[in-house]
């Protein structure tokens, strides 16, 4: 042990290495000037050499400065990451999942009772979030994302299944206005849908007036209430159409893009992850068909 050098003092020195000064790595710690300079000089005393030049008032690494920072850099990331991973294992019964929104409300909270009475040793935990994400910095065990984006190449991912989507509207909406031009509903959250669904679908529909809403959820509750036709994800829709609420007139077209199940851990080793993550995949109204 007496040959390693003070390990406290090796995190104030990464920051400082990493911000170029000792002001913004105390504050980057919540610790003063003073205690970042001072860890530092620790350092310092103990290899017996300067890890930083001091130039008016600004830092710069030394030769062994820049070659210290690059191991220390790596080892704490290793750590963290080690961290990481034995926090996730002492909760594995309790799976914290971040999901696009619109699919949470409309699909997955609906049926959490259901996956309980199958697995009820196994605590789900819901948070709504769509596109790229931190699963680490989040705390997050589990994003559920369309594959319209690039995680980082450590993430272990899942297919879910292939995206079909649909124009949508109540059953009397479409009795009254299916020989006439048709109020369009988009969403701002995807707001190209209508335009990928013609490019798919190879049609065309009488178009009349058009309404803006924030999310998915709200255009396609606005289709349930009769106010126009909307853009039908079919793991959205599914339900409403089982009930009568809506009817897909057109249909459904295959999309070029698929949902996906995203995991820091390789999701064969955890048992609480492997078991939600497959009946996600069981139950979701995607078409399996060329997924591995």
């Amino acid at each position: 042990m007496d040959k390693l050098p003070p390990l406290g003092p090796l995190i104030s020195f990464r920051a400082a290495a990493k911000h170029m000064s000792f002001t913004k790595a105390a504050a980057d710690l919540h610790l003063t000037h003073g205690a970042v300079s001072k860890a530092v000089k620790q350092l310092e005393d103990f290899f017996g050499l300067r890890l930083f030049h001091r130039r008016n008032r600004s830092i710069f690494l030394t030769s062994k400065g820049k070659f210290l920072y690059q191991h220390v850099d790596k080892l704490l990331r290793e750590l963290e990451t080690v961290s990481e991973q034995m926090r996730v294992a002492d909760n594995s019964k309790r799976i914290s999942v971040s999901c696009e929104p619109s699919l949470s409300m409309r699909w997955l909270m609906v049926r959490l009772e259901q996956f309980h009475e199958e697995f009820p040793e196994t605590e789900i935990h819901i948070s709504t979030g769509g596109g790229p994400i931190d699963l680490s910095s989040e705390g997050v065990h589990l994003a559920i994302r369309r594959s319209d984006f690039s995680w980082p190449a450590g993430y272990h991912s899942m297919e879910l299944g292939i995206e079909h989507i649909g124009p949508v509207c109540s059953p009397s909406y479409w009795e009254k206005n299916m020989n006439k031009e048709l109020k369009i509903l988009h969403t701002r959250t995807r707001i190209e849908a209508w335009a990928d669904w013609k490019q798919y679908s190879g049609r065309s529909i009488r178009t009349g007036s058009e309404q803006f809403y924030d999310h998915f959820y709200f255009s396609l509750q606005a289709a349930v209430a009769g106010l126009g036709m909307a853009m039908g994800p079919e793991p959205l829709v599914t339900d409403d159409l089982e009930r009568g609420l809506l009817v897909a007139p057109y249909g459904f077209v295959e999309t070029p893009i698929s949902y996906v199940a995203l995991a820091l851990n390789k999701i064969e080793e955890d048992k609480s992850l492997h078991n939600f993550i497959r009946w996600v995949r069981e139950h979701i109204p995607l078409h399996k068909a060329g997924l591995k």
